[in-house]
């Protein structure tokens, strides 16, 4: 009689959950906002204080002045306590879907000093980009994302 052996069949499904998200390309350093917690962009010509009552927060601040941008873009978030938060986007947009495990954590040291960044996403050219956490983020005029690390604020 022959023996007859079953192989394991690998899962044809490679399919990975998928991650939408809005990627802003600042010159300063791209970063990144779970499309889920954006509540709509506007030009930063619509957006301004006099309008809506706060300035729109520059999250890369403390990389240096706000480059000019033909096209500037406010991603109006969802911030603490559902309210809205206004994040300048100096620089092109980009709405596309990442897999889910190009979204690394950050180590605890560093996710714990810089609660503004939930995460880095490995692009699929290599680039890398933080990502936001929109209910970290506070007012104009508070820390923005690496504040605390810079010197100048020691």
């Amino acid at each position: 009689m022959a023996t007859v052996r079953r192989w394991p069949v690998a899962s044809t499904d490679t399919r990975t959950p998928r991650v939408a998200m809005v990627h802003v390309d600042d010159p300063r350093g791209r970063w990144s906002v779970s499309v889920s917690q954006v509540m709509r962009i506007v030009t930063a010509s619509e957006w301004t204080a006099a309008s809506r009552g706060a300035a729109a927060i520059d999250v890369l601040a403390t990389l240096g002045a706000v480059p000019w941008a033909r096209s500037g873009r406010v991603l109006v978030v969802r911030g603490a306590g559902s309210g809205e938060l206004a994040l300048l986007a100096a620089g092109a947009l980009e709405i596309a879907e990442v897999d889910a495990t190009t979204v690394l954590p950050l180590p605890v040291l560093l996710a714990t000093a810089v609660p503004q960044i939930s995460a880095v996403v490995v692009a699929s050219d290599g680039s890398l980009s933080l990502l936001i956490e929109p209910s970290a983020v506070t007012a104009s005029g508070h820390t923005v994302v690496g504040e605390d690390l810079c010197p100048s604020h020691s």
